[in-house]
Formats: C-alpha cells, structure tokens, sequence
C-alpha cells in the first residue's frame, strides 16, 4: 500500500508568492548570457534594466501580465486546508499588492472589461503525476508578446523545415512588438488547444532548437501525438524580459531550483540631443530616424483612455481654453501642443514618484491617432511599427521590456483624469532626458 502524504495548501501559496518576485524582478542567467552576447542595439539598456530590477526588487517589465501557472501535482498526495486554485489567486493577489506589480486582468474578454485590481485568476494547469511531490513553474506573460501567438493547421505532410519557416515569420511578423530580442516557443500536436498550452511550456521547459532566426534568442518546441489528419501548429512569443521561476515541494519542503546571478551596473552610451517638449521649432524640425533625448511634460494615455478620449470628441467634448471656458462640454484633459506616451505604469512603491514604466503597443491606438492629433496631439511615443502614414505628424519608438531604465527618466508624476481605469488612467509625467527615436508618420 503506497503511503500518502498530507501537505497544508498553504505551502503552495508561499511558493507561488515568492516564485512570481523571483520571476518578475531576476532575468534568468542562461537568458542574461545569452542577451550580453546578442547583437542588439540597445543591449546595455537591457542589461542595465536588469541589474536595477534585481537590485532595487522592482519588475523588469512594467507589464507584469498574466500569471501561468504549470503544477505538477503527485497522486500520492493528499492536499489540505483552502482549496488550491483559491491558495493560488490569493498568493497572486497578495503579492501584486504587496509588491506594487500592476494589476492588468480584466474581468471578462467581452462583457465586463473593467480591471479587476488583484491579477486573479492566474491560468493554471495542472496535471497529476507519480510520485508525492509537487513542480511548480510559474511564468509571467505581458500582452504585447502574447499578441503576436499564432496558430496555423499545416497538412499532416509538412515537413520539419515547414514548422521552423512558420515560427520564423512569426517572428518577422512580430517585430518590435514583441520587444525583441524574443524566446520562441513552438508546439506541435494534439488539437488546436493542445499545440497552443504546448507552445507557452516549450517558452520554459522546451528542447533547444538551432534555427537562425534575426532579433531571436532563443528557440524551444515541445511536440505530442496528434491526430493521423492532423498536424496543429503554435507559436508563442517571449519578450526580451523572459519572467520564469520554479519550485519543488516535498515533504512539506519548498525548495526553489530557479538560479538567481547577482547582476552588475551597466553604463549606458549615448549621443543623442537633448529636445524640450516645450521647443514647437526644434520638435517640427527632427530628422526621419534621429535619435533623441525627450525632456519636458508629456501625458499618458492608452487603450481604454484613448476610447473614451474618442467618444467625447465625437460627442462634442473640446478642448479647454478661453473661448469655450463657459462650454458645457469640456474634455478633461488639454490636448493642444501635448505628446502622448502610449504607457500604464505600475503603481508606485512608498518611495517612489511612479513604478516601473515603459510603452505599450502603438499599433492598437492607430485607429485613435488621427482624431488625436487633429484636436491637437502634437506627437505620440510608444511600440512597434504603425500601419498609419502619411500624416505628416510625429512618433517616437520608445524600447520596450526597460521598465526600470525608463522610470529613471520620469521626475514627477501627476494624476489628470480617469482615475478609474488604474494603470490606464491619465498622468501627467515631468521627463528627463527619456531615449526616443524620431519616426514621421
């Protein structure tokens, strides 16, 4: 007769707990190793983000995600107290408290979009094993690199080469959305969800695979069996800040095996000019492509304030100034001569002015922009390429995944409005000296 062992669920929350700081605020080595050695234009950036992540206990990423959560579970164990799912969103919800890591879950994809304020529930799976001890892997995943996943239904045929074609254009594809330097993960079988559970594991427990591919670091795949007419295909995309961190449990033990490398301070070189937000001549007359150092006020908006900014417009709202002081319909937040930063920063610890910060997905407020900028936006700043053009208006590429780089530049914070929306909210921010690259739109 195998001997069941009894373990306190409690146990799972600790674990979870400190596996999501370990995960949120340590580059894994075997990452950091491989960016010191990657051919990237901004690599000391990353390796500067790093090392004040870790050295300060701040995120790496101010997008810190989604929660996944991979358990492991032996069937000799029998488990006790709270529930386990509950143990779980409690230590994801008290440690996104505590720890002052932003809160990015809504209640439901469709119906009910309003934040939930804790980041429950994590996405569990769980499957049940020999044995009577307990693996924990969790990873964080931001949405920038979760958009850019793709799943593709090849013909039972297709060779191997195919498959590695398939994760290479996604990658192409995904460009500076996924804020590159990326980890691929390919999975390969079952159905259509199996091929994509696969792909997120292969991120973190995926063989290795040797394929070249540009602003990749990283390739692993994990395959199962499928059906014989079938061959479902996943790619899921790690950003440059890969977030993972793992623990066993065993006798009422937790010990965690995830490596932490103390990292060292990197300085960072640039040439770029200093402009003021201020300076309407010096910004109209910036060069396609130049590198600039943004100092000034600028405001932050981003997928749900730009909806609502919108849908005032075109209700009417205006912007306030002397004429229509008296006006009825005032938007609430001038955009006359102002730059928007595409960000929704994580909240502040008690020393802090704000939390890590960094750009969002430009592309998702393509549909807003041009109404922006013609009540009065006179530049934008954020992530990625954009399909809008011929403008003639201006757009700054902000690096994605330096959350920690980029709160050194911001030296005040102010709330303006939304104050509802939490992350999504208004702010207006002093910056100094914040590293941009000019893109006339």
């Amino acid at each position: 007769m195998t001997l069941k062992e009894h373990l306190d669920t409690k146990n799972i929350y600790e674990a979870v707990y400190n596996l999501i700081e370990i995960a949120n605020t340590n580059l894994p080595p075997w990452v950091y190793n491989k960016l010191s050695n990657f051919n990237c234009d901004y690599k000391d950036k990353i390796l500067k983000n790093a090392y004040l992540a870790q050295s300060k206990k701040r995120p790496l990423c101010q997008d810190t995600g989604q929660v996944v959560i991979f358990i492991e579970l032996g069937q000799n164990i029998i488990l006790e107290g709270e529930y386990i799912e509950n143990a779980i969103n409690k230590a994801v919800a008290d440690c996104y408290r505590d720890k002052f890591y932003r809160k990015s879950t809504v209640s439901d994809a469709l119906n009910d979009r309003t934040n939930k304020g804790d980041n429950t529930p994590a996405l569990i799976h769980t499957k049940i094993v020999e044995g009577s001890e307990i693996s924990i892997l969790v990873g964080i995943k931001g949405g920038g690199a979760e958009n850019m996943t793709r799943l593709k239904m090849f013909n039972p045929t297709a060779e191997y080469q195919e498959i590695l074609d398939f994760a290479k254009q996604c990658a192409i594809d995904a460009g500076e959305n996924a804020c590159p330097p990326m980890c691929i993960g390919i999975g390969a079988g079952g159905c259509a969800e199996t091929a994509a559970f696969l792909a997120k594991k292969a991120l973190f427990t995926g063989k290795s695979v040797e394929v070249d591919i540009e602003n990749v670091f990283e390739t692993r795949i994990l395959t199962a069996p499928t059906h014989i007419a079938c061959l479902p295909v996943c790619v899921n995309i790690s950003c440059h800040s890969f977030r993972a961190a793992s623990a066993k449990i065993k006798n009422g033990e937790i010990r965690y095996i995830s490596e932490v490398q103390k990292f060292s301070d990197v300085k960072i070189a640039s040439n770029a000019r200093e402009i003021r937000t201020d300076d309407l001549s010096a910004l109209q007359n910036l060069k396609d492509g130049e590198e600039i150092l943004l100092t000034g006020k600028i405001i932050t908006a981003r997928d749900a304030a730009h909806k609502k900014l919108a849908d005032m417009i075109e209700a009417g709202y205006k912007n306030p100034n002397a004429e229509n002081t008296c006006y009825d319909k005032i938007l609430p937040v001038d955009l006359n001569n102002k730059i928007i930063f595409y960000a929704g920063p994580c909240p502040a610890s008690r020393e802090e002015i704000i939390g890590p910060i960094g750009p969002t997905t430009s592309k998702r407020m393509d549909k807003f922009a041009p109404l922006l900028y013609k009540n009065g936006v006179i530049a934008t700043i954020g992530k990625g390429d954009r399909a809008i053009n011929g403008l003639n208006k201006l757009y700054f590429k902000a690096n994605g995944g330096i959350a920690c780089v980029l709160q050194a530049c911001i030296k005040d914070c102010t709330l303006i409005c939304f104050e509802e929306l939490g992350t999504e909210a208004i702010y207006e921010l002093t910056v100094e000296k914040l590293p941009l690259k000019t893109i006339w739109l």
